[in-house]
């Protein structure tokens, strides 16, 4: 017995494929993945469908191994596999594979019958031996679909060569497979969804004018992190092909199946700018791409495409599915075929650590009301009148870096940290906590601390709380306050200086806020923006965080007396684990 399971791709996309069955037995070839149901659910549970058998044909491994002739399928042979609709369960075939020739027998008393299967694209794969017949499908368009003389055309043996048979329904006869001669192939469509016995005595290289070569069997698929995905166009025939790529949504899937948020934020590099290097990109949103390909052998026959992920614009929450199906077609009508894409939210949870770089000051110059004396202004309490104040911000001489440890936990919340430690908690089990008394003492050669020197040292490890989490959408502030009397952290106070220590001229009494050191509120707020620049910026893929710094610093004096600073300059945060939780 055979069964499948979907595995990764029960997170790709969706596909309506039809196959327009007759009577007796047909020829079938998938080009999507439809095991996420077994063929019970798939035909036996509806009575209505008069679909009697499936068999699957399985290439025997080997070159010595082949057939002259198209088979019929048998239970004694080792080439085939079969569901019944009878035997149920109890067959070896239960479910269905892509890129896979099936021939599937309808009830005689029904003469045509439209099979319809919901699935996932997959990247198109067929199997070729020159030792016998091939039993193959080939991805043509959907509508108008070439002649098999017309696809055979660009391939000169083939066309000259080729034996192809396929299976018009009925019983198995001698006109049932019935072999297409020359006459038979420049009238015949090269339908999508129906397999064909191919047999060529030359290997065979040849399957439409462009091959599309992926990285992997599951199509395009970035998962939660990746940034950048890597595909080959190659043009095997002898002329040069015009190949689009447009990027189509998905359908809804079916019940039970992982919901899809939108289609995909798809991107394509372009040319690469050789003044500074950098690469230019377009969106499929805006429009298809096209490259040209140059006859096979010439330089330009094959390209490297390289597609990106714009995760920016990926918004909702953590492991939300983004997927779509993007679609290769040539100048000539031959091929459509589609490729599954798919990309989930990433998670920002986890140890996100980097600089700030203040680059900028507010220029707070205050500009006081003059009489036509040119004396100053004063109200009846004796202060000057105020006319305007300057908040424009200036460079700095030299930008001013300041370290961040910022920890995401689970996405609900981020936490700004002066230190933190990343070590085993155990023999083999990674934690970051905020003691070193957390970590394994056997394993501390191996642990690490990090920490910063502009935030406030406690020793119990005082943190602060954003007023949300850190992830590509965040706009986020806290607020850190440094007690005016705190000798271990106020900048105003030297502890060993009697005009800096907050006592009195006794060193008995303290002295109150104001009178020698100011308490201090920091505002730190963080912007992250969309990533500027060129392809390699926009596809970063996630790991790396940047935007606007802000700080505004207000210094407390007597009763309500304060004075504000405000500073701002750029981030960069890189996640370093994606440890969700904080040991305490």
């Amino acid at each position: 017995m055979v069964v499948l399971t979907a595995g990764s791709m029960l997170d790709a996309q969706w596909r309506t494929e039809t196959f327009e069955l007759r009577d007796g037995w047909n020829a079938v070839y998938l080009h999507i993945d439809v095991s996420h149901d077994s063929l019970g659910e798939l035909v036996g549970s509806d009575a209505s469908n008069p679909i009697e058998e499936i068999w699957l044909w399985v290439p025997a491994v080997g070159g010595m191994q082949f057939i002259d002739n198209p088979q019929e399928p048998s239970s004694g042979n080792t080439q085939w596999l079969r569901w019944d609709r009878y035997w149920g369960g109890s067959s070896p075939l239960q479910r269905l594979v892509p890129n896979a020739a099936y021939l599937v027998r309808v009830r005689s008393d029904v003469p045509a019958y439209t099979w319809t299967l919901k699935g996932r694209p997959v990247a198109s794969h067929v199997s070729w031996t020159s030792a016998g017949l091939n039993f193959v499908g080939i991805p043509t368009p959907r509508t108008n679909p070439p002649t098999w003389g017309t696809f055979l055309g660009p391939s000169r043996s083939l066309h000259n060569e080729a034996e192809v048979y396929h299976y018009p329904g009925g019983p198995f006869g001698d006109n049932n497979p019935a072999r297409l001669w020359p006459t038979l192939l420049r009238q015949t469509p090269l339908n999508r969804g129906q397999a064909y016995w191919v047999r060529a005595e030359e290997y065979n290289r040849y399957f439409g004018p462009v091959t599309v070569g992926v990285q992997g069997r599951e199509g395009v698929n970035f998962g939660a992190s990746s940034g950048q995905h890597r595909m080959r166009l190659r043009n095997p025939i002898d002329e040069p092909v015009t190949v689009s790529m447009r990027l189509l949504p998905s359908e809804s899937p079916p019940p039970g199946e992982r919901p899809i948020v939108a289609n995909v934020p798809l991107l394509w590099r372009g040319e690469i700018d050789l003044s500074d290097l950098t690469y230019d990109f377009s969106r499929f949103a805006d429009g298809p791409a096209e490259w040209t390909l140059q006859p096979h052998g010439e330089p330009g026959s094959e390209i490297e495409v390289v597609l990106g992920l714009e995760r920016s614009a990926m918004t909702g929450d953590a492991g939300d599915l983004f997927a779509g199906i993007l679609q290769v077609t040539d100048d000539r009508g031959l091929l459509e075929i589609e490729l599954p894409v798919s990309a989930e939210v990433a998670s920002s949870s986890g140890l996100w650590v980097g600089n700030a770089l203040v680059a900028e000051v507010e220029h707070r110059l205050v500009t006081y009301a003059e009489t036509e004396d040119g004396a100053l202004v004063e109200t009846e309490d004796g202060s000057y009148v105020v006319e305007s104040v300057d908040e424009s911000f200036g460079p700095v001489a030299r930008p001013f870096p300041l370290r961040l440890i910022v920890h995401n936990e689970g996405g609900t919340g981020a936490t700004l940290l002066q230190r933190v430690y990343f070590g085993l908690l155990d023999e083999e089990n990674l934690i970051l906590a905020k003691s070193q008394d957390s970590l394994n003492p056997a394993a501390l050669d191996s642990a690490r601390r990090i920490s910063v020197a502009h935030l406030p040292w406690t020793e119990n490890n005082v943190s602060w709380s954003f007023d949300g989490p850190l992830n590509e959408t965040a706009e986020i502030q806290v607020t850190v306050h440094v007690p005016y009397d705190d000798q271990a952290t106020n900048p105003f106070l030297h502890t060993y200086h009697p005009d800096h220590d907050n006592l009195d001229a006794r060193f008995e009494e303290a002295l109150p806020q104001g009178a020698e050191s100011y308490g201090v509120i920091r505002r730190i707020s963080l912007r992250v923006e969309t990533p500027a620049g060129d392809f390699a910026d926009v596809t970063g893929g996630g790991g790396i965080l940047s935007g606007t710094y802000e700080e505004t610093i207000t210094l407390l004096g007597t009763g309500n007396a304060s004075r504000e600073y405000r500073v701002r300059g750029g981030f960069a945060v890189t996640r370093v684990t994606d440890i969700a939780t904080l040991t305490e």
